[in-house]
C-alpha cells in the first residue's frame, strides 16, 4: 500500500450527489494536500457513480464510513438542515471539517458546531469563497489601515435572479425545514458573510421579508433591512431571487472616504480632511470636502473554492490562521436569522440574537408550532 505523504490530509465527502459538488472536484482532485478516500451519500447510485470516477471508496452510511475510514478531514455537501447534525458527527468522530453554506439553518445551532469544534480541538471552516476575491481582500486592507476613516453608512444590494425551474432542482429549495429560510440563507449567505467580513456584525436590525415573485416557495426571494452597527453606522440590505438588476453593490461611506464595491470593481475616494474636522473648522456653510480618486492596485485572488481548502490544509497543517472559521461564519447567519425574525414578529432585533425566541419562531415556520 502506497505510503501517505506527512503534509497530505486523508479527506471524504459527505453529500457527492448534491450539485455544488462538482465545484469542489477541482480542490480535491488537483491540491497536492488532498488525499481523497471515501465518499458518501444516500442516493447509492449517484454516490457509487461518483466513487468509481474519483477512484475512492464509498459509503451509504457516513457514520460507518468515520468509524472505518478515520479521515482528517470531513467536507459536507449535504442540504443545509443536516450541515449541523453531520458536522458534530464529525468532530466527535476526530475530524477537522469544511461545511457547505449556510453552516445550519439556526445560529443555535452554529454555537453547538463551534462549541465542539473547540471541545474536539479541531477546525470548523465554512466555504466562503468570496473572501478571496481580489476586491474584497483590498477592501479589507483598506478598511483596516483606516484610509476612509470610521464607517458611517453602509449600503449593500445583491441580485441573484433565479427562475422556477431553480426552486424545482430539490425539494428541500427555499423550505423553512430544508433551508430556514429562502434567498437569505442560499444565495445571501455569500452577501451578509462579504459585509460582516467588512464592516463586522450589526448590532441592530429592522427588516422586511417578501415573496415578490416566486408565489409557489414556502419562503422569501427578496429581502430589505435596514441596520446599525455598534458604532452608530447606519446600513441598508437588499437581496432578491426576483429581480434582474446588477448583481452587487457594496458602498462603505467613512469619515475620510468612500468605498464602492462590485464583482471584480474596486473604487476608493479620500476626502481633503475628516467630515468631523470639516464639520466644526469649514467656514463656507455649503461647500463640501474635495474628493481625490485613491490609487489601488488589486492583486491576485478568485471565488475559488481551492483557496478555501488550502486555507484549512494551512491551517491544520502549519497553524496558519483559518480563512473562515465557525466563529467568523456564525455572523451571517445570525444576520439571517435577525433579519427573518425582525420581519415576522414585526419588530426592532437586536443582536446577540434572541437564541429561544428565533427558535420559537423557526418551528412555527415548519408547522411544528
Amino acid at each position: 500500500m502506497e505510503e501517505i505523504q506527512k503534509d497530505r490530509l486523508r479527506h471524504v465527502v459527505i453529500g457527492v450527489g448534491a450539485g455544488i459538488f462538482k465545484s469542489h472536484i477541482p480542490a480535491l482532485t488537483t491540491l497536492p494536500s488532498v488525499d481523497l478516500v471515501a465518499v458518501s451519500d444516500i442516493n447509492t447510485v449517484e454516490g457509487r457513480r461518483r466513487a468509481e470516477e474519483l477512484h475512492c471508496n464509498f459509503y451509504e452510511d457516513y457514520r460507518q464510513m468515520l468509524v472505518e475510514v478515520k479521515p482528517d478531514v470531513a467536507i459536507i455537501l449535504t442540504p443545509p438542515f443536516l450541515h449541523a447534525r453531520v458536522a458534530i458527527d464529525c468532530l466527535q468522530a476526530g475530524c477537522h471539517v469544511l461545511t457547505e453554506k449556510p453552516m445550519a439553518i439556526q445560529v443555535a445551532e452554529a454555537d453547538t458546531m463551534i462549541e465542539m469544534a473547540q471541545r474536539s480541538k479541531r477546525l470548523l471552516a465554512v466555504m466562503f469563497q468570496h473572501r478571496f476575491r481580489p476586491e474584497i481582500i483590498a477592501a479589507r486592507k483598506l478598511l483596516r489601515e483606516g484610509v476612509i476613516g470610521d464607517i458611517q453608512r453602509v449600503e449593500f444590494s445583491a441580485v441573484w435572479t433565479r427562475p422556477s425551474s431553480y426552486y424545482q432542482m430539490a425539494a428541500w429549495r427555499a423550505t423553512w425545514a430544508g433551508e430556514g429560510g429562502g434567498v437569505l440563507t442560499n444565495q445571501a449567505s455569500h452577501n451578509l458573510d462579504v459585509l460582516c467580513h467588512l464592516v463586522g456584525s450589526p448590532a441592530r436590525v429592522f427588516a422586511w421579508t417578501r415573496r415578490l415573485l416566486h408565489k409557489q416557495i414556502e419562503t422569501e426571494d427578496t429581502v430589505q433591512a435596514m441596520v446599525e452597527w455598534p458604532n452608530g453606522a447606519l446600513g441598508s440590505i437588499h437581496i432578491s431571487t426576483a429581480e434582474a438588476d446588477d448583481d452587487e453593490r457594496l458602498k462603505i461611506v467613512g469619515t475620510r472616504g468612500i468605498l464602492e464595491i462590485g464583482r471584480d470593481t474596486l473604487t476608493a475616494q479620500t476626502l481633503d480632511m475628516d467630515i468631523t474636522e470639516y464639520a466644526s473648522q469649514s467656514d463656507d456653510p455649503y461647500a463640501k470636502p474635495r474628493r481625490h480618486p485613491y490609487a489601488i492596485t488589486l492583486g491576485e485572488g478568485s471565488a475559488d473554492f481551492t483557496e478555501v481548502y488550502r486555507s484549512l490544509h494551512n491551517a491544520i497543517l502549519y497553524g496558519s490562521p483559518l480563512s473562515s472559521d465557525g466563529v467568523d461564519a456564525r455572523m451571517e447567519l445570525e444576520l439571517a436569522n435577525a433579519i427573518i425574525y425582525s420581519s415576522y414578529r414585526h419588530c426592532e432585533v437586536e443582536l446577540p440574537l434572541d437564541r429561544q425566541g428565533y427558535n420559537t419562531l423557526l418551528k412555527e415556520l415548519q408547522g411544528n408550532g
